[in-house]
Order: structure tokens, then C-alpha cells, then sequence
């Protein structure tokens, strides 16, 4: 799988029509005067009070100034101030910031077409527990990406048969494509996969943070198969067990595993018959088995296929598949992927 493939994102115009429409005016103006084809490979926005204005694109960090110019001089960069960032939070919010309390709440909110917008500010307290967010002071506009196909080359290594899989945990570090990837691989395996010979089987997914299927109330904004259920905002382990109860799912896909309880949750599903795809954050197994509950995991063998992602030759970089024991059954070569 080439770079440019992994990182085909959603066009300029949908940029446009998306997430542009809720971002302050001269902010908006600003993000409008960039070259179309920087505007259409954008993966984040950022907004910090009293700090430059940022784009991550094309794997890399820039400054922009108020002509809509990348830059790597910060004292051209265009200074956003925190009036802008609540101004910009009223408009994602609909001007009803406490309509999408819950959502703040956990440290984001969600526009339609699946765009996942990270908030930073003052945090509230109630019995230790977060009750709210407020005086925002940071916004990371992250662009949906949704790559049809991206997971080709891996599917291959956790399908058993027609219908069963292989319990997978999929291992990267940030920014390399394993959440687009298992996005992927919830469409594929809820729909079939006539080139594998493989029938389509139940998925249900706990989106705890909203990435994966990217519901806007309540509605998937990515494709996730036809036969796929979503947990929206979930809890992991509550999310795990409310599927078993209530939509016999065949599959259970989540995202970053590695707290506390993940184990219990994950093995509960496997007790059930169903299989488990998820993720974890890492650069190798050998330092997944650093951290207590997914080393726990490891020697329990509650997995059979480890799939280690790189962005060694772009995001979605496939670098090895081991077995539950371990072993290697692929390991990348090269310029191979």
C-alpha cells in the first residue's frame, strides 16, 4: 500500500463543507486562502489561545500566516486568540454548548461527516469525577479519513475461514493508521469479502471516543458494514458487555486496550464464542509486555494474530504478524507494503 493511498482523505470541498462552516470567520478565511491541494490532504487544525495557528500536513507540522501560507517561522504565524476558540466551540456545539455536554464532558465533540474535534480548558470537578469542561483554551480539528481497501493486506492474516476470524490486536504508534485500519476492517468483515471467500459476519463496535464508525447523533458518518451495531461514547468493558447481552455480535471491534479491566472484558467475550479485534498503542510486543494488563494478556494468549503497523513507508505500514506463540509469520522486507 503506497503513502498517498493511506492518506487519501476526504476532499477539499468536503473540508470545506464540513468543518470550515463552524470555524470562525477569520480563521475560516485564513484555512480558505491555502493551496487546494495542501487544504484537501489536511489531517489536523490546531488552535491554541495565544499561540500560532497550525496545520499537520503531508506528515508534518506548519505554522500558517494570515495569507494562508505554510510556514516554519513561528513569528509570521497568524495568533490565535482564546475568543476565537469559544467562539469557534459555540459554533460546532450549535450554539448550545450544553446539549453536547456528555461529549465535552469525555473531551471532544463530533461535526457531521465524522471530523473529531479534541478540547482542552479548565476541567471541573465533581466528587473526583470530570463534570465539565470549561474556558476552552485548545481545539485539534482532526479530518476523517476514510480509506476503502486499507486493510487488504492485512485481512488476509486473520481470516481462519469463510466465517471466522483470528482474535487480533493490532500494534502502532500514533498517527499510524490503526484506527483507519480498523475501520476498514469492520466494513470488510461485516460485508464479506468475496475475493478471500469470506461471508460476512455480525461486527459490533464499541467506540468509546467516537473514532471508528464516527457517529453524529447517533448515526455512523463512516462506512462500517451493513451488519455492524455501534456502542457510541462507551466505555470499553461496559460497551464489550452490552453488546454480548443484547445484539449477538459475532465479532466485538474496539480501540486502544492497555487499562485496567481490559482483560476481564476481553476474555468475558471470548468466553462468549465471539471473536475480538482491537488495538493498542506501542512500536513492538516487546514493549507491550512493559505494561502489566496487556502483558497479562500476552501470556494468556488471548490473542492469536499481532499485527505491528509502522509509518515506515507511510501510515498503515504492515512491518510483521506474529502468532499466539509469538512466532513470525510475516515480517516486511524492504520497500514491501
Amino acid at each position: 500500500m503506497t503513502n498517498s493511498q493511506l492518506r487519501k482523505q476526504k476532499s477539499a470541498a468536503s473540508v470545506e463543507n464540513e468543518i470550515l462552516p463552524f470555524v470562525i470567520s477569520g480563521i475560516k478565511d485564513i484555512l480558505l486562502r491555502m493551496d487546494n491541494n495542501l487544504l484537501d490532504n489536511l489531517e489536523e487544525i490546531r488552535l491554541r489561545a495565544g499561540k500560532p495557528l497550525m496545520v499537520f500536513v503531508k506528515n508534518a507540522d506548519w505554522f500558517v500566516t494570515a495569507e494562508g501560507i505554510l510556514t516554519k517561522d513561528i513569528t509570521a504565524a497568524y495568533p490565535v486568540s482564546q475568543a476565537e476558540i469559544l467562539k469557534t466551540t459555540e459554533l460546532m456545539s450549535e450554539n448550545s454548548v450544553y446539549a453536547y455536554q456528555d461529549e465535552i464532558r469525555a473531551g471532544y465533540l463530533t461535526l457531521r461527516g465524522g471530523h473529531r474535534v479534541g478540547l482542552s480548558g479548565r476541567v471541573i470537578l465533581q466528587d473526583g469525577q470530570i463534570r465539565n469542561i470549561k474556558d476552552f483554551s485548545g481545539l485539534n480539528i482532526r479530518v476523517s479519513k476514510e480509506v476503502t481497501g486499507c486493510s487488504k493486506h492485512i485481512i488476509k492474516f486473520i481470516t481462519k475461514k469463510s466465517c471466522d476470524i483470528y482474535n487480533t490486536l493490532i500494534i502502532g504508534p500514533p498517527q499510524c493508521g490503526k484506527t483507519t485500519i480498523l475501520r476498514d476492517m469492520a466494513r470488510t468483515l461485516s460485508n464479506g469479502a468475496p475475493e478471500l471467500d469470506f461471508s460476512g459476519l455480525k461486527v459490533g463496535i464499541v467506540d468509546e471516543r467516537s473514532e471508528i464508525a464516527a457517529c453524529f447523533k447517533g448515526v455512523p458518518q463512516n462506512d462500517v458494514g451493513f451488519r455492524t451495531d455501534i456502542m457510541d461514547g462507551c466505555p470499553k468493558t461496559q460497551g464489550m458487555e452490552m453488546l454480548l447481552r443484547s445484539m449477538s455480535p459475532n465479532i466485538i471491534i474496539t480501540d486502544e486496550i492497555g487499562t485496567q479491566g481490559d482483560k476481564a472484558a476481553i476474555l468475558k467475550v471470548l468466553n462468549s464464542g465471539v471473536k475480538i479485534i482491537t488495538s493498542a498503542h506501542g512500536y513492538s510486543i516487546t514493549e507491550l509486555k512493559m505494561r502489566e494488563e496487556l502483558l497479562a494478556m500476552i501470556k494468556a494468549g488471548v490473542f492469536e494474530r499481532y499485527i505491528v503497523l509502522s509509518s515506515g513507508n507511510g501510515p498503515g505500514t504492515l512491518e510483521e504478524v506474529v502468532d499466539s506463540q509469538l512466532t513470525a509469520i510475516y515480517r516486511r522486507q524492504g520497500n514491501d507494503n
